[in-house]
């Protein structure tokens, strides 16, 4: 009995059709890889052509792009530490209320010595101690960092009612904190230069690499003979050398030293950090991506004032963009587990 054999043009057919089917599907794949990684580039340049083309011309002018990238540079300076202590697979929860503490000494150390350097220098010095003190709390009692740092933003933020007497700081317009800290374009300089400095140190130093690994299976870095605890400080103590300067370059840029200022600051740090395609889990990501993520936030806020919109609705668009981001950028498997 024959059996229907395609002739060499049906065969030949067969396999071309089959060729571009695979070469379609891998395309695809390609495709989906691409937007995954680049979710928030994606995100950034939808919402800049968004508002280019809605505000009426207010948002596409050099004063208000220079506006969005002057208000970001504190938030950029801090993300950065973030970013590697999220990289670690850990949290911090405190960076809002470091940010009062320090902006509260930042105003009080300037107004009794006058010197920037030495403000600065102080500031940061005693941001790094508290940063060393929850690092401490971590690799030593053993206490989850997420709660660490959450007693942690109670504490700094009650010192900083303390500090202050419940009042603000002002720092003169024309003194050198503010001038050479808060004012454009030295803020613009030092926050793009703590940018580029950290992306060398995660791509070309062995602190870069080992966070990661550590961060990408800590077991592992065990193993392969590192100390993780000791990794772990010196993180935390960088992310804490990086929330004194920005609290510094915050407090000049808006004039005072305020306990109240920084409510909520910890979600924007974070969100920035994830919308920018570090994963909470550890191990993938960099300082790249929030660098997108920390501008495509505060582009965001801009264009919605723009918009005449509520502070409530602000909020409400900004964590659905977030949720929307982790959900495309995060990768799952049938088996996974999330918690």
């Amino acid at each position: 009995m024959r059996h229907n054999q395609p002739d060499a043009k049906g065969r030949a057919f067969q396999r071309k059709e089959g060729r571009v089917l695979i070469m379609t599907w891998e395309h695809k794949a390609k495709l989906t890889t691409f937007l995954k990684k680049n979710i928030s580039l994606l995100a950034f340049v939808i919402l800049f052509i968004l508002f280019s083309l809605t505000c009426n011309g207010k948002f596409l002018t050099v004063s208000n792009l220079l506006t969005i990238g002057g208000s970001a540079m504190d938030l950029l300076i801090v993300a950065m530490g973030a970013t590697f202590i999220i990289l670690l697979g850990s949290i911090d929860l405190s960076a809002g209320s470091m940010m009062a503490l320090c902006g509260v000494l930042t105003a009080k150390l300037f107004a009794k010595t006058g010197s920037t350097i030495l403000t600065l220098i102080i500031v940061m010095a005693v941001s790094m101690l508290i940063y060393l003190m929850q690092g401490l709390a971590h690799t030593r009692l053993k206490v989850p960092t997420f709660i660490v740092t959450l007693g942690f933003l109670s504490i700094a933020r009650a010192s900083a009612t303390m500090i202050s007497g419940g009042t603000n700081t002002s720092i003169p317009f024309t003194s050198s904190l503010k001038i050479y800290l808060g004012l454009k374009p030295w803020i613009l300089i030092i926050g793009f230069g703590v940018f580029f400095s950290c992306l060398l140190i995660e791509k070309f130093t062995l602190f870069g690499r080992y966070t990661k690994l550590v961060g990408g299976d800590e077991i592992v870095a065990k193993l392969s003979g590192l100390n993780v605890d000791k990794i772990k400080l010196k993180v935390f103590m960088f992310a804490g050398l990086l929330t004194g300067l920005g609290a510094v370059v915050m407090a000049a840029r808006m004039g005072s030293g305020s306990p109240s200022v920084g409510d909520g600051y910890e979600l924007d740090v974070i969100s920035a950090v994830v919308l920018g395609g570090t994963s909470q889990r550890g191990g993938i990501g960099g300082v790249r991506g929030t660098l997108i993520g920390v501008l495509t936030l505060k582009m965001l806020a801009n264009g919605l004032v723009l918009w005449g919109l509520s502070s409530e609705i602000q909020l409400f668009i900004k964590g659905l963009i977030l949720i929307m981001a982790v959900f495309v950028s995060q990768e799952r498997s049938r088996n996974m587990v999330v918690k």
